[in-house]
């Protein structure tokens, strides 16, 4: 669309003529754009058109032939890619509302848009001729009117004549029938008046066709004039035909057309008038040079689209031939002048090729040259005959926007080079200046990679770019400039030359030894440490990795490029941490996970991973660097604490057995004693003892899940059942909290039912603890969105923000609450229970106003 929204090109089309834009995507032809005379010739004033298919806003008519015409030609436009010029054809055009039509003749000219040896669009030039066909269908009915009383008269003379032979055949009977005689008088005369009306009629229809004739040729706006006989004797020429002819009426009226014409002796035209006399055929031809010499004797080169239609006598023979000439002689010179206009466009735009490409890969500095350029290129397509002035403006642009150029013209040796150009180089600011003394600014070992550059660019006509440093003479300091050039063929207006941009892109190039310097320490730092780093990109390919992972592996750097080592992760821990790798990645979040590696000699090492998104200075994720240790040390010391922590439970668990059984049975004594103090502390105990299995059946199934034998045993249960069980369970050992318990329905699942009542006990407990007594603790079992859902309610002391992502952690207490006995791993163990079980954990709290634990498990 670029050359459609050009202010050449919307000059010529928003002028007089009636013009619309197509795309080239037949069968469819989408109108782009029309124009103010498109929009009036065709009845469209209060209708947008635009965007819809051509047969959308002007529909075909199945009865009316001539209404393929138009798509017709716009398809052979595009096979051809030349101008179509179409015959005059009929579409009766809709009214504005649709459901009307009007009858319209019209004529068009179909001009293909190329770019790229591809024809883009289709500039349509439509004229309604509707006029000027019914003023020539009126003509001719007019003719045919007269053609038809010529025949009537000639009837009238036959009859007349038999009436004749009538009466000299009665001669003799004359005398004897005076009275028959009278009456045949009176008949005779009765006809012979019938006959003076019928001629008087006659000639005055002839009359008034001939004026008819006469007015519609004088009037219409297209030159038309009568050619009379073989002689072609000028009869009638309207106007537009005198203007075209720049003779005056009486000069040429009744005269031969050769004889005011000579030059036409020469030309074409007699010989097709004298063809349209022998065939009685019409001739049409678009487009023609003539010759036209004026009365000064003067020569003139016109284009005409022209027609020589036959206008026949009573006998048929052609009497008359009707001369129509449409002088398009500025339409043609200004379409020659647009493509002489499009040829220099062309060659302008290669000229800027070479800056447009430089000014795209230029810094955000150069953001206020890369406009000045472009309106120095827009500035270049409305002043296309001024290519010096424009040249002028554009290094005026250039030089306002840090960028030098300079030119060279071979033929002549003409050198120049702008002010910016001589700043970067050091060189006088003003005065004349040679290509020697540019080169004389070059560091020398750079000089042959210009000649070069130079040297290509003339043999491939391609453009050159090249870098290299200069020692300015003014500062006596290395500058960096990179110059973009292309060599531009002798043309009408200019003679062969060689332009080249300029920019100073020292602080590029200071800035990439800045970052090499800086890619180098990296490297050193890397490959001196023990630490694993690797670096990926932001399509997760890995582009680095250090020796230690070399060395660790066994697989070479170009290996690990290629094919990484996510397939060394052992299989237990491979789909995890890739999960939590690729979660990270999808949100460009930093990232942490454990896994074990195979290394080189067969073993396994645990490593920690850590990653951190990067990014560039645009903001834009870059990828990720990550550093791995090695934790095997540190995972054997766990594993030997929870084997201990394991080991202790268990020999806990013997000595508080015999103390739970030793309790039950001194209060099965004390009961029988009525021992009210006994009882009382019995009960205190047994409530002790049972904090106590609690906890080390914490450590217990802590230790168990952290070595893997924490077994999941799922079967099929009612979870509603399970919580009502439970919620009777606690109100039979507190009395201190109500517990509400809601159930909407029966609620069945497939999960570990021991388990799963270990994490509401676990809540039921957090709830009675962390609340005031006295208060309300509410339970719900519900089934959303095919999970179900249980939440415990209470009325107590809340959990900051800052603990809440904290609380599921292994260990983890809230500080403030120290005072409350536990040691953070309930919450820990129902979380991992949970997630077991593919489940989700939560809580939401709010400081002084209670809290919310959920969890929610896949249904049965």
């Amino acid at each position: 669309m670029n050359q459609l929204n050009s202010p050449l090109f919307r000059a010529i089309f928003n002028n007089k003529a009636p013009r619309i834009i197509l795309a080239a995507d037949a069968p469819d032809f989408h109108i782009l754009d029309y124009n103010e005379e498109f929009k009036k010739a065709t009845y469209i004033t209060t209708r947008d058109i635009k965007g819809l298919k051509i047969i959308e806003a002007f529909p075909i008519d199945d009865d009316n032939q001539d209404s393929r015409v138009l798509i017709d030609g716009l398809i052979s436009a595009i096979e051809t890619k030349q101008i179509v010029n179409l015959p005059s054809f009929q579409y009766n055009i809709p009214d504005n509302d649709l459901k009307s039509t009007k009858t319209s003749w019209w004529q068009s000219e179909i001009v293909p848009v190329i770019d790229n040896k591809q024809v883009e669009y289709l500039l349509v030039t439509t004229n309604n001729i509707t006029d000027e066909i019914l003023g020539k269908n009126a003509l001719n009915e007019s003719l045919e009117r007269e053609h038809k009383l010529n025949r009537a008269l000639a009837d009238t003379h036959e009859e007349l004549a038999a009436s004749n032979e009538e009466l000299q055949a009665n001669l003799e009977d004359l005398l004897s029938t005076n009275e028959e005689l009278t009456l045949s008088r009176r008949a005779l005369q009765t006809l012979n008046d019938e006959l003076e009306l019928r001629i008087e009629k006659r000639t005055v229809d002839l009359e008034s066709s001939r004026l008819l004739m006469q007015n519609i040729i004088q009037t219409t706006n297209v030159a038309m004039t009568l050619l009379k006989g073989r002689d072609l004797i000028i009869e009638h020429p309207n106007p537009p035909m005198i203007k075209i002819w720049q003779r005056k009426l009486e000069n040429v009226l009744g005269k031969k057309i050769t004889d005011v014409f000579p030059e036409l002796q020469q030309q074409r035209f007699p010989k097709l008038l004298a063809e349209v006399f022998e065939t009685g055929k019409r001739i049409a031809m678009p487009e023609v040079p003539v010759d036209i010499s004026y009365e000064n004797g003067e020569m003139d080169l016109i284009y005409v689209d022209f027609s020589y239609d036959p206008i026949f006598d009573k006998n048929g023979e052609v009497e008359y031939i009707l001369a129509t000439v449409n002088d398009i002689t500025d339409k043609v010179k200004n379409r020659k002048q647009l493509e002489q206009s499009e040829v220099e466009l062309q060659a302008t735009t290669e000229e800027l090729a070479a800056s447009n490409e430089e000014l795209s890969a230029t810094n955000e500095e150069l953001a206020t040259t890369n406009e000045e350029l472009q309106e120095a290129q827009e500035s270049l397509f409305l002043k296309n005959e001024e290519l010096s002035e424009t040249e002028e403006s554009l290094r005026l642009a250039l030089a306002s926007g840090n960028l030098g150029i300079y030119s060279i013209e071979p033929e002549t040796g003409k050198f120049d080079i702008s002010a910016k150009a001589r700043e970067f180089y050091g060189l006088p600011e003003k005065g004349k200046i040679t290509w020697a003394d540019v080169i004389n600014t070059v560091v020398p070992q750079y000089l042959p990679v210009i000649e070069k550059a130079r040297d290509n660019a003339l043999l491939t006509k391609q453009p050159f770019d090249v870098q290299y440093p200069i020692l300015q003479s003014t500062t006596n300091k290395i500058k960096w400039v990179r110059v973009v050039g292309k060599s531009i063929p002798k043309s009408n207006n200019r003679v062969a030359r060689f332009l080249g941009v300029i920019l100073d892109i020292t602080p590029e190039i200071e800035y990439r030894h800045t970052l090499e310097e800086s890619e180098s320490r990296f490297r050193n730092m890397a490959e001196a440490t023990d630490v694993f780093i690797a670096v990926g990109d932001e399509t997760s390919n890995a582009t680095y990795f250090n020796t230690s992972w070399t060395t660790l592996t066994g697989r070479s750097m170009e290996d690990l490029l290629k094919y990484g080592w996510a397939d060394l992760i052992h299989p237990e821990d491979r789909d995890r941490y890739i999960e939590i790798y690729l979660e990270a990645f999808k949100n460009t979040s930093p990232f942490t996970g454990e896994f074990r590696i195979l290394d080189k000699e067969g073993n396994y090492s645990w490593l920690l991973a850590k990653g951190s998104p990067r990014f560039n200075k645009n903001g834009e994720f870059a990828g990720y660097i990550s550093s791995s240790v090695d934790i095997s040390e540190l995972k054997k010391d766990e594993i030997r604490k929870n084997d201990f922590i394991g080991m202790v439970s268990h020999e806990l668990k013997t000595p508080l057995t015999a103390i739970s059984g030793f309790v039950q049975v001194l209060h099965s004594r004390a009961k029988k004693n009525d021992d009210s103090y006994a009882l009382t502390a019995l009960n205190r105990t047994y409530n002790q003892v049972k904090k106590m299995t609690v906890m080390i059946n914490g450590f217990l199934n802590v230790s168990r899940l952290e070595s893997g034998k924490l077994l999941i045993e799922k079967s099929d249960f009612q979870l509603d059942e399970l919580i009502k069980e439970l919620v009777e369970e606690s109100d039979l050992v507190q009395f201190s909290h109500k517990i509400n318990l809601s159930v909407s329905q029966p609620i069945m699942v497939n999960a570990d039912r021991d388990k799963i009542g270990s994490v509401v006990s676990n809540l039921l407990s957090n709830a009675v603890k962390y609340s005031p007594s006295g208060t309300d603790i509410d339970v719900r079992c519900e089934i959303l969105d095919g999970y179900a859902l249980v939440s415990i309610t209470d009325d107590g002391i809340g959990i900051d923000k800052e603990d809440v992502d904290k609380l599921f952690n292994r260990y983890y207490r809230v500080g403030k609450h120290h005072t409350i006995s536990g040691f953070g791993i309930g919450l820990y163990l129902s979380s991992e229970i949970i997630e077991r079980h593919n489940g989700k954990i939560g809580v939401e709290s709010e400081i002084g106003k209670g809290s919310t634990f959920y969890f929610e498990i896949p249904l049965a």
